[in-house]
Order: C-alpha cells, then sequence, then structure tokens
C-alpha cells in the first residue's frame, strides 16, 4: 500500500514539475515506469480531484513575448466587487494570471508583452480603464529570468511562428486533448503539415511541457499548498551569488530580476511553517540580503489561452 503510495506521489510530482511530456521524451521513460501503470496512475489521480485537466507550458520568449512584469495593485473595493472587477481585468489580452494577495496590496496581475515599452503602455491604459478603481500600482518589470515552472531557462532561439503554428499553438492551450487530426479538419490544413509543424514546436523548445493543472488537493498532496511572493532587496554585486543558491531550492517555481536589480521568486511550500523555515533559510545567505518583502498568494485566476486573435497581434501576426 505505502509503496502504491509513493508511486503515485513520485508520478504525481514528475508530472507537475518537470512534465508528461517534454523535450527529454515522456513521463514513463523518464521515472521507468510502464505506461499503462503511469496512464492508469494518472486517471485515477483526475477522478480523484488531485487535477483538474492538463495543460501546456508554452515558452513565449522563443515567439519574441517573453516580456513579462508583476504588477501589485491595491484596489477601491467599495466602486467594484472582487469578482467583477477579476472579470473585466482577464478580458485584457495581455492579462495571464490575477491572484489575491496578502500584503500592502490587494492583487498581483502578470502581464506579458513584446518588449518594456509595450507592457507600460499596456499598464497605463489598465489604469485608465479602472480609474478611481485602482488606487496603487507597483510595477516589477522582469529583466532576465533564471528558472520559470521549475526548469532552469535555457538560452533561447527566436522562432517565427507561422500562421498554421499559431493555430495549433491556440487549439493545443484551449484544449490539450484536441487531436491533430482534429485540428487538421477544423481548420482545413493537412494532417501531416499539422503533425510536422507540432513537433517542430516541441524541437524548436516552443512547447515546454505537458503538465497537469493541480487542484489544492494536489498540491496538498505535493506539500505546495502555499504559494508566496517573495521580493529580495540584495546587497549590490550578489545577486548572481543568492540567486545560485535559490536555483538549488526545490521549493522556488520562478525567479527572476526586476529592472532595479531586486530579485523575485517564486516559491511553493507546504504551509506557513515551512514559509518561514525558507525565510530564515534566505536570512543566512551571508549577509548578501539587504531586506525581504513576502505576499502569500490567497487565489488565483489564470487564461488557459489567449484568444486567436489576440495571439496574432502579439506575434505581429495581423
Amino acid at each position: 500500500m505505502n509503496k502504491s503510495i509513493d508511486i503515485r506521489k513520485k508520478i504525481l510530482r514528475e508530472a507537475y514539475v518537470n512534465g508528461i511530456q517534454n523535450h527529454q521524451g515522456l513521463i514513463e521513460n523518464r521515472l521507468k515506469l510502464k505506461k499503462n501503470t503511469v496512464n492508469y496512475v494518472l486517471e485515477k489521480l483526475k477522478e480523484e480531484n488531485y487535477f483538474s485537466k492538463t495543460k501546456y507550458e508554452i515558452n513565449l520568449n522563443t515567439l519574441g513575448v517573453g516580456n513579462f512584469a508583476w504588477v501589485l495593485l491595491s484596489i477601491n473595493w467599495d466602486t467594484q466587487t472582487p469578482d467583477a472587477f477579476v472579470k473585466k481585468l482577464l478580458k485584457l489580452p495581455q492579462v495571464v494570471t490575477i491572484a489575491d494577495i496578502t500584503g500592502g496590496n490587494d492583487i498581483a496581475v502578470k502581464i506579458i508583452g513584446p518588449s518594456i515599452n509595450n507592457i507600460s503602455v499596456f499598464i497605463l491604459m489598465m489604469e485608465k480603464v479602472f480609474n478611481g478603481i485602482i488606487t496603487d500600482t507597483r510595477v516589477y518589470f522582469a529583466n532576465k529570468e533564471y528558472k520559470r515552472h521549475y526548469l532552469p531557462m535555457l538560452k533561447n532561439i527566436p522562432f517565427n511562428p507561422s500562421e498554421i503554428d499559431c493555430k495549433i499553438i491556440y487549439e493545443k492551450m484551449e484544449n490539450p486533448k484536441i487531436s491533430l487530426i482534429e485540428i487538421s479538419k477544423k481548420h482545413n490544413i493537412h494532417r501531416n503539415t499539422v503533425s510536422n509543424r507540432w513537433e517542430k514546436l516541441w524541437r524548436e523548445g516552443v512547447i515546454v511541457k505537458e503538465l497537469p493543472d493541480l487542484t489544492q488537493k494536489g498540491y496538498d498532496e505535493l506539500k505546495m499548498g502555499l504559494k508566496a511572493f517573495i521580493l529580495i532587496k540584495p546587497v549590490p554585486g550578489k545577486e548572481e551569488k543568492i540567486i545560485k543558491i535559490l536555483m538549488k531550492n526545490e521549493e522556488v517555481q520562478d525567479i527572476f530580476t526586476t529592472l532595479s536589480n531586486e530579485i523575485i521568486l517564486i516559491l511553493r511550500t507546504e504551509n506557513s511553517t515551512t514559509l518561514a523555515l525558507a525565510h530564515k533559510y534566505l536570512i543566512k545567505t551571508d549577509n548578501s540580503i539587504k531586506r525581504t518583502n513576502t505576499s502569500i498568494f490567497l487565489t488565483k485566476n489564470a487564461k488557459t489561452s489567449i484568444e486567436l486573435s489576440e495571439m496574432k497581434n502579439l506575434l505581429n501576426h495581423i
């Protein structure tokens, strides 16, 4: 029984962190398990509500849309209900994630774009749209990424997607289970063309991995139930030293530096006790950190896909 539980947890963790499929191949080959075993376990985990569906991680850097910013907002809730605000915000094309957070702000928003200037213009537009609702804005533009969704960031070779690529990416983001033949029929493209382009998207690093979209039950099972946004103000010149240490921490999901030479990491840990331990670990990095500021993610809303027209616009396929 214990061995069965261990295998389930091992498969779920490997699927979430490294992917059911990634550029190195399928999960069963990496774990040296039978395909039928892995499929059965994943089906049972889904039935038992450890995850709701699978999704694809896209490397937007390869497509030239890899710039992003996290924007922390303070909201006047007297003028807007939380549900209505989030619904309106998610309709904006470059908004990909919204989270309720603790600390000095109310909402954290992740915004993507082809350039820092493009994102700046978008944020100004967003503030005008929600004039009187947004009372304070703190913007953290990403400068350099070191880790994204548990995987070290590799050097990106630019890839110019075709119209067909955009359609395939959109369909697979919208519904990961859609077959290539179904995409072929839906868009009247030869099945061999769709198959070849899909393989190329993997080969060129546009598609990073397929992973389960965990529920809170799934996160708790993996001891990842608490998600934190941690801003680190390093001693000048110590950034790389701190990042080198953080890269080894398995709880750290994302690491990037800002234009102000701050380090931001997104960390998933079990609970407030383990978060406190993570803080103690940070402080012990040879006095390289001047201060930290932590916000806890309470709820999260994320887009599973970008509308095809929006994607073409972002990729300059108009």
